[in-house]
């Protein structure tokens, strides 16, 4: 039995887009959510932004307050700036550095 209530997807010449893919334009229609998590994993902080933000700008309020020995994160968090910030804060920065970064840290 059919569904009457789905609409057929665009062509792709009607999306000025792809010729041979069979999926939608995404538009930048999706969020990230940014956790601050305890050692056992529980969440003390989320924040959830537009897919198409940046990680590493919403590190300053994800650890801002927060009392931690480490800081533990992914590349997406490498910066200068929050390794200053984590820092300043007595962390340990355990971060791997990105490919791009041009000042190797310790």
């Amino acid at each position: 039995m059919a569904d009457d209530r789905r609409q057929p997807l665009q062509s792709a010449s009607a999306r000025g887009g792809r010729q041979s893919g069979h999926e939608p334009d995404k538009r930048g229609l999706n969020t990230k959510i940014h956790l601050a998590v305890d050692a056992h994993g529980l969440p003390l902080r989320v924040v959830i932004t537009q897919g198409t933000a940046a990680d590493c700008t919403q590190a300053g309020r994800l650890i801002a307050g927060l009392t931690a020995e480490h800081l533990i994160a992914d590349k997406g968090y490498d910066s200068q700036a929050i390794v200053e910030q984590a820092g300043s804060q007595g962390r340990t920065v355990v971060i791997p550095p990105r490919k791009n970064r041009t000042a190797p840290r310790s």
